[in-house]
């Protein structure tokens, strides 16, 4: 007899349990009639994009001198593992300083 066939309740039990979890998912995805919907905001991928500046080019040599002066790879390796700096998308507009810019009027 091949064991192959041992394992088809246990399959069929995780099956059933899936489908129920993902239904429930869905479900309270869904919310109450009585709920407000949430707002949806919309910000584009494209919105921080900077597009290709050229860069002046140094000399290897002191590029080289560069390195060791700050500390070697080593350094460059600790400065890779800080954490990334917070992202600045979240700010919120200044609106004072614009007004002021435009003598006051909204």
């Amino acid at each position: 007899m091949d064991s192959s066939f041992s394992s088809w309740p246990r399959l069929t039990k995780g099956a059933v349990s899936l489908v129920f979890a993902l239904g429930a998912t869905v479900t309270f995805a869904q919310g109450s009639p009585g709920e407000p919907t949430p707002k949806l905001i919309y910000r584009s991928v494209w919105a921080q994009y900077q597009g290709f500046t050229e860069q002046s080019v140094t000399p290897w040599r002191q590029t080289n001198d560069t390195v060791e002066r700050v500390g070697g790879w080593q350094a460059y390796a600790k400065e890779a593992r800080q954490p990334d700096a917070p992202d600045k998308s979240d700010a919120k507009p200044v609106t004072s300083s614009v007004k002021s810019q435009q003598g006051g009027k909204p």
